[in-house]
């Protein structure tokens, strides 16, 4: 039985107090390592001499690792057990992170960054595993929304409390300080998710047979569990079609994470402080965008394509309109900056929640796997380095940002042509027009 959002409310009311905390807790400390590279980067870059290329690489070579673990995530997952594939990502990314603080070379930062995206690349896909195993289908676009809302909240605080550290001590008491939490964190997570439902004390036995009834009606609901093998998910076309479409936008949203606090420090007019919170407001316009359209998703039949689709496209049109802002006007290139990150990250719940939607469980974590590998090792490598090659050919950032938009535009259109073969049937057709105009 299909339930609706209605009917689930209430249900195990601890899972959204407990294990929601703990992933949304897990994906903010997971991102802030990531991103917080950027507040650094201009420091690092006049200490060691780096040109504005190489900053591109030391931007996008955490993708290659990244994409390397991501791949093998699904079968680590599936193998090890999410909870426990968590627990030793936040050990190696806290480990990797705080390394950095004490690399003296490109090629050291270089290796240390590709380190980093090895430990941080299971993540998403052990998380996307072991939410789908806790929240029924009715909710899970509102579960995968707030825990997607600890990426955004990891890059806000990353900008004021990187730019605290290095204004009071410098970029590498930075990293090392910030790398450390993820190790204290680990011991936290692990007293606090039990290892599966059964074992939850704090869920009701009604509570637990009604989840667990779901959850098994949901996967007997695919056809062919047995027959058909997990790889066939590279004959479906939708799966191609969001890779690229989530690559697409990648593209921007790394190519901006990377990049905004110095475009912001080639005004000549902010302090260290100042930069530090405007590359950080994008992201807390990203919660609030994230938290809406997974609400407004599960509100809506729990439609997913569309909802992720209008907004990415948007986003490029909003990045494409602060390419042309004159640079007199530059407090109208930075408010579009900071609207354009309400959009920003809207897909991210959508896409994957979608995933282990339209595949059966052990299709669904290859597939969500393969989407975050492949769409993260296009935009974490290409965004940063596209926007530092096109830098070093140009006098300004106006060509690098237009580059920017159009990938998110074109993104966001592969989103949208992303049917699967049921939703080409004749029926579906009204109902996603429909849903479009919704979307809108």
């Amino acid at each position: 039985m299909n339930h609706t959002t209605t009917e689930v409310q209430g249900v195990g009311r601890n899972r959204w107090l407990i294990v929601l905390p703990m992933t949304f807790a897990v994906y903010m400390l997971s991102y802030f390592d990531r991103v917080n590279i950027a507040m650094a980067l201009p420091h690092m870059s006049k200490e060691l001499g780096l040109t504005s290329v190489q900053a591109g690489w030391v931007g996008g070579a955490f993708a290659w690792g990244y994409a390397l673990t991501q791949l093998l995530a699904g079968w680590l997952s599936l193998k090890f057990g999410a909870r426990r594939l968590v627990a030793i990502c936040l050990v190696l990314f806290g480990g990797a992170a705080m390394l950095t603080g004490i690399a003296h070379s490109f090629w050291q930062i270089l290796a240390v960054r590709i380190l980093l995206g090895c430990a941080e690349g299971p993540v998403y896909a052990a998380t996307s595993m072991l939410l789908a195993q806790w929240f029924m289908k009715a909710e899970r676009g509102r579960a995968f929304g707030i825990w997607n809302l600890g990426a955004p909240l990891g890059g806000f605080l990353a900008g004021p409390i990187s730019g605290a550290l290095i204004s009071h001590y410098d970029w590498r008491v930075m990293l090392i300080a910030e790398g450390l939490p993820a190790w204290i964190f680990c011991a936290v997570w692990f007293k606090a998710i039990p290892p599966s439902l059964d074992l939850a004390r704090w869920l009701g036995g009604e509570d637990r047979a009604f989840i667990q009834r779901d959850l098994v009606e949901e996967q007997a609901a695919y056809a062919q569990p047995e027959s058909d093998p997990w790889w066939t998910i590279f004959s479906e076309p939708a799966v191609w079609l969001l890779t690229i479409g989530f690559g697409l936008n990648t593209i921007l949203l790394y190519g901006t994470t990377l990049w905004l606090p110095s475009i912001l420090k080639s005004y000549g007019t902010l302090s260290e402080t100042t930069i530090g919170f405007l590359a950080g407001a994008p992201f807390v316009m990203s919660m609030l965008g994230i938290y809406y359209i997974s609400r407004r998703s599960d509100r809506h039949g729990q439609e997913r394509r569309w909802h992720a689709a209008v907004p990415t496209m948007l986003t490029g049109v909003l990045m494409i309109a602060a390419a042309f802002v004159p640079a007199p006007l530059f407090w109208l290139q930075i408010a579009l900056f900071i609207a354009l990150g309400f959009t920003l990250k809207m897909l991210m719940p959508l896409v994957f929640a979608r995933l282990t939607e339209i595949l059966p469980m052990r299709k669904a974590m290859p597939a969500v796997a393969f989407v975050s590998g492949v769409g993260n090792l296009i935009g974490q490598f290409l965004g940063p380095l596209m926007v530092g090659y096109v830098r070093s050919l140009s006098a300004d950032y106006k060509l690098s940002l237009l580059a920017l938009g159009l990938s998110a535009l074109a993104g966001g259109i592969a989103i949208a042509l992303s049917k699967t073969a049921a939703e080409r049937l004749p029926g579906h057709i009204q109902a996603g027009m429909h849903a479009a105009d919704e979307a809108k």
